[in-house]
């Protein structure tokens, strides 16, 4: 009796919700499954009695049937569970438990937000986002941190192919800085749609003068000279030392500077497939927190005094 009375911790009570979306994105891919079987049946039972170009009504209507089925399962079906109450609560309680209480800790109260709207204008402006035709944004922090002002975010972008998306965490910063040009420092292999980055109109293609940087970073500038005394005097070092592997890029551009992160997932979203655990969900925010830290601390040395 004792032990049917025991109140479930946290960390319980949001496996407990977890396994309810868990069994229905199980629901969603059984159905698809099985829709795409049904169609290999009905393809194959035609083909094995000679019967697949001959036409019949009844052939006519099993296909519309077919396409609908298939067409609910794989697009609106997804669609609908993940904007389900039970997806959204789960997602919510997480983000309340785990990410909210640590950022604003770090970076002030008031500072997180689960979504904020952000103008796709604006990062259409920055050179690398200008083929995206939709971002959206969740997991919004906007603080302070060494005098510097940021906003940092997930960012999913689509591009004009349906297919063609891309995750990042973006940090957006409003200062003024050393540079007295606009500066882009790409790491190698940076992706983002599918397209691989390409050297932007009107920038010059640099090197810093480090074997090492050079074979990880590309570097271009808009004045090669106000660009190189920029990146040799300020950025090389600190940039190289950056602890957070991956694809990114780096934007200095007027008054802002852009940090892209491409990650591949939503950086701090809640697991469905595998078990909460707090110490691994503290260590992830925290994770989250340090990126944002280090990269306000590798600003810090930008600022124009």
């Amino acid at each position: 009796m004792e032990g049917e009375n025991k109140e479930l911790t946290k960390e319980e009570k949001l496996n407990e919700m977890r396994k309810q979306v868990r069994t229905t994105d199980l629901i969603w891919k059984s159905v698809s499954a099985v829709s795409v079987l049904l169609v290999f049946v009905y393809i194959g039972i035609l083909i094995y009695n000679k019967a697949f170009f001959e036409f019949a009504v009844w052939k006519v209507i099993v296909s519309i049937v077919l396409l609908i089925l298939i067409f609910g399962s794989l697009y609106l079906l997804p669609v609908f569970l993940k904007m389900g109450s039970k997806k959204k609560e789960y997602s919510h309680a997480y983000k309340n438990v785990y990410l909210k209480p640590a950022l604003e800790q770090a970076f002030g109260e008031g500072s997180y937000n689960e979504e904020e709207k952000i103008s796709v204008k604006e990062l259409t402006e920055v050179s690398l986002l200008k083929k995206a035709r939709t971002a959206v944004a969740n997991d919004c922090v906007r603080g302070k941190y060494k005098g510097i002002s940021f906003l940092r975010y997930d960012m999913t972008l689509r591009f004009e192919k349906k297919s063609a998306t891309a995750d990042c965490v973006m940090i957006v910063s409003d200062l003024k800085t050393k540079a007295k040009t606009d500066v882009q420092i790409i790491r190698n292999k940076f992706k983002i749609g599918g397209q691989e980055y390409i050297q932007p109109e009107g920038f010059i293609k640099l090197t810093s003068g480090k074997e090492s940087f050079d074979k990880k970073y590309t570097i271009y500038a808009k004045d090669s000279e106000k660009g190189d005394d920029f990146i040799k005097k300020t950025l090389i070092k600190n940039i190289a030392d950056l602890s957070f592997d991956g694809p990114i890029a780096a934007f200095f551009e007027k008054n802002k500077v852009y940090l892209i992160i491409k990650t591949g997932k939503d950086a701090m979203e809640a697991p469905i497939y595998s078990e909460v655990k707090e110490s691994k969900c503290r260590k992830e925010t925290e994770r989250q927190i340090e990126i944002i830290k280090e990269w306000m601390s590798v600003l810090e040395d930008c600022v124009e005094r």
